[in-house]
């Protein structure tokens, strides 16, 4: 019944699946028929929930699994801040291969005097 009602909405309104990308592109849909007034008040609430559930799953499977990778037992002591910054960089290694850390300590350094002294010139 559910695809029966989009396909007629789609032939009425010209729209192709592909230009549906957004939630508000199907609740709208749903407003402009008296049908989908009605009798999909809830399925839109359905649809948002769906929607939202893979992405939240998605980034705790991924940070447990980047956990379960970092956290080896001579690691098993550092502390729980520490431990979430090591498993960001983990997660995001292509970002920060790309990097420069020449540059990145050469700012650190020349923001300030004491550490031109300690560290030197780079």
């Amino acid at each position: 019944m559910i695809p029966d009602c989009f396909s007629v909405i789609n032939l009425e309104n010209n729209f192709g699946i592909k230009k549906i990308t957004k939630i508000q592109t199907i609740c709208d849909l749903l407003n402009v028929q008296l049908v989908g007034k009605c009798m999909f008040c809830e399925y839109t609430t359905l649809i948002r929930l769906y929607l939202t559930v893979p992405v939240t799953t998605a980034t705790a499977e991924r940070s447990f699994s980047a956990m379960n990778r970092v956290k080896t037992y001579l690691r098993s002591s550092m502390t729980q801040q520490r431990l979430i910054h090591v498993i960001m960089h983990h997660i995001h290694k292509e970002r920060l291969d790309e990097l420069d850390l020449n540059t990145i300590c050469s700012t650190f350094i020349s923001r300030n005097q004491s550490r031109k002294c300690f560290f030197g010139c780079i």
